[in-house]
């Protein structure tokens, strides 16, 4: 009897483990190279607002909500430095009332806020990722197919979030 139970409790243990492929990465491992091609993409896709306003920029990991949101690391927004855009790390913002706008504490002017909302892989060689932005009270939601070749990932389909 005793055997039974515990075979049964493992089985309903394996059963709770999800090791379906469609389930998203965890956060860490949103800062690999189909994470800076999905970020890449996005910030080729920005509208100019504020034109001859200097910007700055952050980026975050998965979902932002009122618990807060996880900041990518310094190293990962290194890997834009070729942009020469300023990066501020997420931690680092400021929220400015009244209208709540999220600012650049050097600067005191609104950044954009560069949100990596979701990363799957879907192949060894293939990724599906939603990315968003924000800026003041301007956003935008989109969903990407990425897909390595030759070592380098990009980006091949593009299509409006929900």
């Amino acid at each position: 009897m005793t055997r039974r139970l515990l075979f049964i409790s493992l089985c309903l243990g394996l059963a709770a483990c999800d090791s379906s492929d469609t389930a998203p990465l965890p956060l860490d491992l949103y800062e690999c190279d189909a994470g800076e091609a999905a970020v890449r993409h996005l910030i080729s896709k920005l509208p100019d607002l504020n034109p001859g306003v200097g910007k700055s920029y952050s980026v975050v990991l998965g979902e932002i909500n009122r618990d807060g949101m996880t900041p990518a690391t310094d190293a990962f927004t290194h890997r834009f430095d070729d942009l020469k855009l300023k990066f501020v790390n997420a931690q680092n913002l400021k929220d400015i009332e009244p209208d709540h706008t999220i600012v650049d504490p050097d600067t005191r002017l609104a950044a954009f806020i560069l949100q990596l909302r979701k990363l799957q892989s879907t192949s060894a060689t293939t990724w599906n990722a939603e990315v968003g932005w924000s800026y003041k009270k301007e956003f935008g939601r989109l969903k990407l197919r990425i897909e390595v070749k030759a070592g380098k990932a990009s980006v091949i389909d593009e299509a409006p979030a929900d």
